[in-house]
């Protein structure tokens, strides 16, 4: 039967698990991959993904892979995808042990970046009560990416706007692959702060962060700057504020 230790541990990254199922920290506490994120570039076959189990107890998960896109709003869409190569598909791991996922390219790059989402996912052991009983298991997405053949980074950001309290960035990837946002630091200039956290905007999609500005704040502010923080741009805009846009 799992430990107290074990199922608490499982159900604290179930809460990550359920908002995104794919970006769980590089280590959260059962079982770790690494590298968290895989790109299949030119002159690239495959690459090798490490599974580690830090518990005692055997690991068994599943490997599956899916393809990724984002719908008109940014939000990530999943379907499953044979597009490549992986295995296994089913494995264990023994406790504090290690084993090799292998991903690889069937066909080679287009013009326009393909995504994918290689799902490891631990699997529930055989039930050892008849007794119904909750389990939660871990589950890690890793980004496989697909480069295109001339890659062209080209994020966008639109003018904030800021309406009924609400500041609004509008970030567009007109470019032909991937860029992630890290965050978006807002600031009134007079010590009033805020981060948004950031995601990945993949190839020809927008998507439209919101901060929530307190009333008496948004009051006192000429403008806002905004900050946006990619893994290799940063972007800055300004928004200034009209009053009866507080609220």
């Amino acid at each position: 039967m799992k430990s107290t230790s074990r199922r608490n541990a499982v159900a604290k990254c179930l809460a990550v698990a359920a908002l995104g199922s794919a970006w769980l920290p590089a280590n959260a506490g059962e079982f770790s991959v690494s590298p968290i994120r895989v790109e299949l570039k030119a002159g690239t076959l495959s690459e090798t993904i490490t599974v580690t189990n830090h518990a005692k107890d055997k690991l068994r998960a599943g490997v599956r892979l899916m393809e990724w896109t984002q719908d008109a709003e940014g939000k990530d869409v999943y379907k499953d995808s044979s597009d490549l190569v992986y295995f296994p598909r089913q494995m264990e791991v023994e406790g504090e042990g290690k084993r090799l996922v292998r991903v690889g390219i069937k066909t080679p790059a287009g013009a326009v970046e393909r995504a994918y989402r290689l799902f490891i996912e631990e699997q529930p052991e055989a039930a050892e009560s008849a007794r119904p009983q909750v389990a939660f298991y871990f589950r890690f997405g890793v980004p496989v990416f697909l480069p295109p053949a001339v890659p062209r980074l080209q994020p966008e950001v639109a003018d904030p706007t800021l309406k009924g309290g609400k500041l609004s960035i509008q970030v567009r990837n007109p470019g032909n692959q991937h860029f992630r946002l890290v965050k978006i630091a807002i600031s009134d200039g007079a010590g009033y702060q805020q981060e948004l956290v950031g995601w990945y905007s993949l190839a020809g999609t927008e998507r439209t962060y919101t901060a929530d500005i307190p009333r008496e704040v948004c009051r006192k502010a000429s403008a806002f700057a905004v900050a946006l923080e990619g893994e290799e741009f940063r972007l800055d805009r300004k928004v200034n504020v009209d009053p009866a846009s507080c609220s």
